[in-house]
Order: C-alpha cells, then sequence, then structure tokens
C-alpha cells in the first residue's frame, strides 16, 4: 500500500484546553522502526490526567496522546525481522508494543522490571512531529521498542484492553503467583469494576478462584462482570455504607471474609476499606492505586490479619505476550470484547473523553479502520 506524507492526529496543546486536528509529517522508517496503521486507540485514565495536568510528567505538551493501540504494519525498518517472541515480521501483522526500556539500567538489567526503568520513553507522551501517540491514523514505533504480535484469532475489540489495563493486571497476577498464590478454591473480592477490575476478575475466575465478588458499580458493569464470571456483586451507588458492604461480604463468604482482596478501583480510601473484606492470613494485592492522594491509615490493618499486601504497577512486553494468549485461549468462553463500549472518531476527542470521565463507558475507542 502507498504510505502518505501526512496524516492527522488529535494533539493536547497544553493542559486543560481542548484537543486539536492537526496534520503530522509521516517520517521515514529506518533502522528497526516500524510504521503501524492504527486500527483502534483506547482511551485510558492516564490520558484524562494527562488532558487535565494532574499526571506528573518531566516534560510539558503538546502532545499526541494514545498509548494502548493496536494497528497492522505498513512498512519495517531493515532491521527488524521478528517480535518479542522470535514470530518472524511482515507488512499487514497486526501489533501491539510496550513503552520503549533502555535495557541497560538497574532495574531493565539486574531487577529485570523494565517498567521501572529510569529513562524509558513512552508513548503518548511525546512531541507530535515524532508520531508516537496512539490517537494518530499512523503511529512510528521507534528503535528498540518490544513488540507483540496479535494472535489471528482475538479481534481488536478483544485485543485493545491489552495495551494497558490487562497487561497491568498479568503483572500483577504473576507477582501473585509468585509471591502467595491464589489457591482454588479461593474466595476473592475485587474492588472496582472498570477495565482494571474486570480483567483482574477474568483473571481470577480462570485461575482457579471459589467465589468472587465484585464491588463497584453501576450496575451496567456488574451486569457484564456477571458474564465474565463473577458470582456475587455489590453496587455502590446502591449499597453506599461501607459497614453495609463489609457485611453482606461477610454473608457471602461464610463469616470469614475473603483470601484474596484485588484493589482496582483507583479511590484513595479504598485501599483502607479492602482490608475490611479479608479473612485473617490472606492477601490483598493492589493494582489501581495510580495517584500520590494522602489517607489516613492504620498499619496495624496489616499486622492485625497477617495480611500479606503485594502493590503492582505496570507491566512490560512479557506480559503484553502473556496477556494476548491467554485472551486469545479463553475468548470462546467469556464474551472479552464487550470491553469496548463506544467507538468515536478523531474529531470527537473531547466528547470521547469527557465519556470516560463521566464514567459513560467502561473503554471508549477511536476507531481508525
Amino acid at each position: 500500500m502507498s504510505i502518505p506524507k501526512i496524516c492527522r492526529a488529535v494533539v493536547l496543546p497544553d493542559y486543560n484546553q481542548p484537543y486539536e486536528i492537526q496534520d503530522i509529517a509521516i517520517p521515514e522508517i529506518k533502522g528497526d522502526e516500524i510504521l503501524v496503521k492504527v486500527h483502534l486507540a483506547g482511551i485510558c485514565g492516564t490520558d484524562l490526567h494527562q488532558k487535565d495536568g494532574s499526571i506528573a510528567l518531566p516534560f510539558k505538551p503538546p502532545f499526541i496522546p494514545g498509548h494502548e493501540t493496536i494497528g497492522h504494519i505498513v512498512a519495517l525498518g531493515p532491521d527488524r525481522k521478528h517480535d518479542v517472541a522470535g514470530a518472524p515480521l511482515q507488512e499487514g501483522d497486526r501489533i501491539m508494543w510496550a513503552h520503549r526500556f533502555c535495557g541497560e539500567c538497574y532495574y531493565c538489567a539486574v531487577m529485570r522490571m523494565p517498567f521501572m526503568c529510569n529513562r524509558n520513553i513512552g508513548y503518548g507522551f511525546s512531541h507530535p512531529k515524532e508520531l508516537m501517540g496512539g490517537f494518530a491514523e499512523y503511529v512510528r514505533v521507534m528503535n528498540r521498542t518490544e513488540v507483540v504480535k496479535v494472535p489471528d484469532n482475538l479481534t481488536d475489540e478483544e485485543a485493545i484492553g491489552v495495551g494497558c489495563a490487562m497487561r497491568s493486571v498479568m503483572s500483577g497476577f504473576v507477582k501473585l503467583q509468585a509471591t502467595k498464590p491464589l489457591l482454588l478454591g479461593d474466595t476473592v473480592v475485587v474492588q472496582g469494576s472498570g477495565p482494571i477490575g474486570m480483567y483482574a476478575l477474568l483473571c481470577a475466575v480462570c485461575s482457579g478462584a471459589g467465589k468472587v465478588i465484585v464491588v463497584g458499580g453501576p450496575q451496567g458493569r456488574l451486569d457484564m462482570a456477571k458474564k465474565w464470571g463473577a458470582a456475587e456483586t455489590i453496587d455502590i451507588f446502591t449499597v453506599t455504607d461501607h459497614a453495609e458492604r463489609v457485611k453482606l461480604v461477610m454473608e457471602m463468604t461464610g463469616g470469614r471474609g475473603a483470601e484474596l482482596a484485588i484493589e482496582c478501583s483507583g479511590f484513595p480510601p479504598a485501599f483502607e476499606q479492602g482490608f475490611s473484606f479479608l479473612d485473617r492470613g490472606s492477601t490483598y494485592l493492589v493494582l489501581g492505586q495510580t495517584t500520590p492522594k494522602k489517607i489516613e491509615f492504620a498499619p496495624f490493618n496489616i499486622l492485625g490479619k497477617n495480611v500479606t499486601v503485594i502493590g503492582s504497577g505496570s507491566a512490560d512486553i512479557v506480559h503484553f505476550y502473556r496477556a494476548l494468549k491467554f485472551l486469545s485461549a479463553i475468548r470462546d468462553k467469556y464474551p472479552v470484547g464487550l470491553m469496548v463500549t463506544a467507538k468515536y472518531k478523531l474529531e470527537q476527542a473531547d466528547e470521547a473523553v469527557d465519556s470516560m470521565i463521566e464514567g459513560k463507558d467502561m473503554k471508549a475507542v477511536f476507531d481508525l479502520r
């Protein structure tokens, strides 16, 4: 296919400003770079915080936002031969990619936790001329960025959540299973019914949990949770008192509480509340606390029940790969494509982001196919 000289992109000119549609020159692809024609670009909570300036970044707009993206290859640099799993790459292949990590710092080379890299370069946070944000017709995948092919049996809608929420949950579950594994038959409470919460529910169900209880809302999301395997749900908009929610969880767990709670809401007070749902000797996996807001907390909550607390944020290409394999394996049993609840055009960027802020959409995407 012929590659145009320019493409359209959503640009954030400054914090708290409306998006703009700009024409961006498509750079020449060299080295092991890849040019991707975007299919879907997901809107993440990070994009919302980026727009209002509440996320701490070392650089300032303008940006092309978007870091969860799926598309097909239209140009391969001469040095790019295969994906992270060794599968050969060619034009037309659908791929996803992680942020670029240096591979040389302490966290990359020694800790093997590249998502903690000191010198990472993130997609969705670069100057528009770099063409490195998903809210655009094309994306330049830069040198040394690890990519993974998308399994043929996954639709774009089924795979797009891997770009952020699902790979983060996968990373958390890998850490959980290496630290204090979820045992067959265990009861799990998932706090939050956004994308992180839904994927945590799915991973818990498929890991052998005996019962998964989702505490969240609104009701439409809880209906989806039932389709994804939740045994019980508690609507926080109906049951507004935390003590009443605890009472319900205790009734659902024979008076003991859960063996595992997973915090996915991102609501700071939910961290302290989560301990109320737990049995003694249990585990608390914290995935949703991405803001630095402070709460009052008694450390005795940890010691009093001998709770193992595991914090896990972000992920790397290994977790993309595992997440795609996982979804590929279970897609016939669970309707994972339901994650995408609305599709927008680039010109509707402000409307799309507002819908996410207001909680109207579970996962809004830009559809550029």
